[in-house]
């Protein structure tokens, strides 16, 4: 008898690089910027807990160029990431309906991320004074 072959559908290298899939792959890819500024954070908390010392070298090192260049890099991945996270929310929630009136998806999305970068700002402005 035969040995049986599955069947194995060909799929190219990138797929995930090509639409539909293009925005999906970036949206999970900018959980790693997520996961590496919370790295970023923990490195902070461990050296607040190691002394004045290790947290000043912590603070020396937050004002290098280089620094400050992945800070940037980071604050465009988790913008990405948030507003791809808030463009999913109508998407997974019930429908809304006010008034006998469907609520737009837009609607949703722009008012979820104008919380957000209002606690955002009122985070900012307390950490600040």
């Amino acid at each position: 008898m035969s040995e049986r072959r599955p069947y194995i559908r060909p799929q190219r290298r990138f797929w995930w690089a090509r639409r539909p899939y293009r925005g999906y792959s970036l949206r999970e890819f900018s959980g790693v910027g997520v996961a590496a500024y919370g790295g970023v954070l923990l490195a902070g908390l461990i050296a607040l807990s190691g002394g004045p010392e290790s947290y000043g070298a912590f603070l020396l090192w937050l004002k290098t160029p280089e620094s400050r260049i992945l800070h940037l890099l980071l604050l465009a991945v988790l913008a990405l990431h948030c507003v791809t996270w808030f463009q999913t929310l109508p998407k997974t929630m019930p429908r809304l309906v006010i008034k006998g009136r469907l609520v737009p998806q837009r609607l949703l999305t722009m008012s979820a991320l104008a919380v957000a970068a209002l606690c955002s700002a009122a985070l900012v402005i307390g950490a600040l004074s």
